[in-house]
């Protein structure tokens, strides 16, 4: 364990041998700035939440995306993004003039795909999300369909107002789920099905405001009753009234949920952090499953080793440092948005590269800096410049003067907070706050297929807006504070 001070904030934080391995393991520097900063500078790339209407400026058609039509640089659509029928621009690599300073001027001009949503179906209010249909306001989430107001829901259909729900359907108000089917409000709850108001169950079915019991049926605040009973007191509660619907909610809360503890960590060894699964020596990880030796780590799953400070990286990823989403990729630090690149450092939105620095929406390419290709003796001329110039510096984050997001549109504020102040004082930009209402007056509509959806559940229509709702339904998850 090595101690240090953060050249930002002048806060200390320490440097693990975890991290000291895999820093030397891909020949990095130690890191200049606490975890908390690493972490603003990495999600000041990543928007999971906040959306935009604007145009597509290859095609001029109207899109939702999550840059506004403020930023300098072209967004298209991902399905023109991803296409040949345009080139990426490039640089010619000045040798007398700052690298960071060339990467914003690449930055500024290179197009970005309009929010990472590939393979959808009838899925426009969707992000970080693949291979779903007919999903709405459907965020990180893959392999769903008829998905409404969900965030962290895979595999699942027919769910709504739901977060991080495996493999499941018709489930409402439910967090932290798997395998479940036509649950109203559960929370922690696995391979159950008709549960109503309960907390932290396995193997249950036909359950009422519960807690902590497995392999049970027809339990009412977790007594036994008969089969006829249970059915009499359930056809009683009308769950479609919203006001029904809230005292129940706040009688479940106060009696069944708070007090308790709210952790998940199923086969973890060595291992910190919370919703944990099939984990060995994993250090302040959150939502995290099969790994090993990673730290600082939100989001992973599919076999990843060597993971650390980074977000959304899985399928296999290995020695990843500072990376946000990165899917099969090997030894890449400081790149936000690569599928199965290798060997890369500070790039954005790269498929398939290898041997790439400072490259923005590149496929398929190697031996390129500022997305202009070099022979490998050129490239490895070049690299020896780069990170002779940034010296102890190679390795962290990009400063936030490259952010293409600032603090008010950024993933950063799901996760971890920084105040005003705080803001000014890393370097980064604050941005435009939204008009605020109170809950009872934000507006917000109801779409067909939803009040379709909480009929067919036996729910409520909303009376809240669903941004609202969604923070209220994650509110008992402990937040990856990286500062701790």
């Amino acid at each position: 364990m090595t101690n240090a001070i953060c050249k930002l904030t002048g806060q200390p934080f320490e440097i693990s041998s975890l991290e000291a391995a895999v820093l030397k393991k891909m020949g990095l520097k130690d890191p200049w700035y606490c975890p908390k900063v690493r972490r603003a500078m990495g999600l000041a790339f990543r928007n999971e939440r906040n959306f935009f209407l604007r145009k597509c400026d290859a095609t001029g058609e109207r899109i939702i995306s999550v840059f506004s039509e403020k930023k300098p640089f072209p967004v298209y659509k991902f399905e023109y993004w991803i296409t040949d029928q345009w080139e990426a621009p490039q640089l010619d690599y000045d040798f007398n003039r700052p690298f960071f300073d060339q990467f914003i001027e690449l930055s500024n001009k290179t197009p970005r795909p309009h929010g990472f949503s590939p393979y959808n179906e009838n899925c426009d209010y969707c992000n970080a999300a693949e291979k779903n249909k007919n999903c709405y306001l459907h965020i990180l989430g893959d392999r769903c369909e008829n998905c409404y107001y969900t965030h962290g829901v895979f595999g699942s259909r027919d769910c709504i107002d739901s977060a991080y729900v495996i493999d499941s359907e018709l489930c409402y108000e439910s967090v932290d789920c798997r395998n479940c089917y036509h649950c109203r409000m559960a929370l922690l709850c696995d391979n159950s099905s008709d549960l109503d108001f309960c907390f932290d169950m396995r193997g249950c079915r036909n359950c009422f405001m519960s807690f902590g019991l497995q392999n049970q049926q027809y339990c009412i605040q977790n007594k036994p009753v008969s089969k006829e009973e249970y059915e009499k007191k359930i056809g009683e509660i009308n769950f479609e009234s919203p006001e029904v619907f809230q005292l129940l909610k706040e009688k479940f809360i106060k009696e069944v949920v708070q007090g308790k503890p709210y952790v998940r960590m199923i086969n973890t060894e060595n291992s910190d952090g919370n919703f944990l699964i099939n984990t060995k020596n994993c250090h302040h990880c959150y939502d995290v499953e099969n790994a090993e030796d990673c730290e600082y780590y939100v989001i992973g799953s599919n076999g990843c080793k060597d993971v650390v400070h980074s977000h959304a990286i899985v399928d296999g990823s290995q020695l990843i440092y500072g990376n946000v989403s990165t899917t099969e990729s090997f030894n890449c630090h400081n790149v936000i948005g690569c599928w199965t690149t290798r060997d890369s450092a500070y790039g954005n939105f790269l498929q398939g590269c290898q041997e790439c620095i400072g490259c923005i929406s590149l496929r398929h390419k190697k031996f390129c800096v500022l997305n202009k290709q070099y022979s490998e003796q050129e490239y490895q001329k070049i690299k020896a410049h780069i990170m002779n110039e940034l010296g102890e510096y190679w390795g962290n984050p990009f400063p936030f003067k490259c952010a293409p997001l600032d603090y008010m549109e950024s993933a950063f504020r799901d996760y971890d907070t920084f105040t005003k102040e705080e803001v000014k004082k890393v370097g980064w930009q604050w941005g435009e706050e939204k008009e605020s209402a109170p809950a009872e007056g934000k507006p917000f509509r109801v779409i067909e297929q939803e009040a379709a959806l909480l009929k067919k559940i036996g729910a409520p229509l909303p009376t809240i807006h669903p941004e609202i709702r969604f923070r209220n339904r994650v509110q008992f998850r402990k937040a990856p504070h990286a500062s701790v």
